[in-house]
């Protein structure tokens, strides 16, 4: 555990429930001030209260991020408790249906903007901060689906490919100022948002490929599994990662078919 005078304070988006709330907890248990970050006012009261009774400290942003005034309010509150270090961008959304031709533009810009423009939003104002404070570290949260895919999921592994791009580009850039940008591409994972997609397409996490069985290689995770993930990556354990993306994805990868 850290100290006050150590504390790092860590912004954490998607924060309401989740990989999003799995990994605040697991960062505050480390020692982290985190700033809570999401649209969902809710969930964000219930981390908080997660979090204080383990003893920890967190606040809240009711926040959308693909608004740029919420993503500078955010940063600003996240900045009120004390020097921020870390940013964990783990906000997300899909569309549906979602191929090139059925995709409206409406859906593809939401999902291009939260899933990847709320980087810049943040970034702009985190940055500096980062710089400020030293240094830092910056975790996106990709997908399997930014490396392979299935049908109907046009926008999302778009969205999903470009933070790849975006993570090893932003690592070339911040450098200098000693902030490292690492990715982590979860596969399948047991969150609302997977169980409302396999909702929408009518199948069960085994018709769509994604066993359940412990012990299978592309098993659904839970969300703490990867929040583990992040968390490693975001701490000094892993100085060595940056610039490119872990895939934690129980195997599911390896499989051919």
């Amino acid at each position: 555990m850290s100290t006050t005078q150590e504390r790092r304070v860590a912004l954490v988006t998607g924060a309401a429930s989740g990989i999003g709330r799995a990994t605040a907890l697991r960062l505050a248990r480390a020692g982290d001030a985190v700033l809570l970050a999401d649209r969902d006012e809710r969930g964000l009261a219930e981390t908080a209260a997660q979090i204080e009774a383990l003893g920890g400290t967190a606040a809240i942003a009711v926040t959308d991020v693909a608004s740029a005034t919420a993503c500078e309010q955010a940063v600003a509150a996240a900045a009120r408790l004390g020097p921020l270090r870390a940013l964990v961008h783990v906000a997300g959304v899909t569309a549906a249906p979602d191929t090139v031709e059925t995709t409206s533009d409406e859906d593809l810009e939401r999902v291009i903007s939260v899933n990847v423009g709320a980087v810049f939003r943040l970034g702009r104002h985190a940055i500096p901060l980062l710089r400020a404070a030293g240094g830092g570290v910056i975790v996106t949260t990709s997908s399997v689906h930014a490396y392979a895919s299935m049908t109907g999921n046009a926008a999302y592994a778009a969205s999903k490919g470009a933070l790849v791009a975006l993570t090893r580009q932003m690592a070339l850039d911040l450098a200098p100022d000693r902030i490292r940008v690492a990715g982590v591409a979860p596969g399948s994972v047991d969150t609302a948002m997977t169980r409302a997609e396999l909702d929408r397409r009518g199948l069960t996490p085994e018709a769509a490929g994604f066993t359940t069985d412990p012990g299978a290689i592309g098993r659904v995770m839970a969300a703490d599994e990867i929040a583990a993930v992040i968390a490693w990556v975001a701490s000094d354990d892993a100085t060595a990662l940056n610039g490119t993306t872990v895939v934690a994805d129980a195997g599911l990868l390896a499989r051919l078919v």
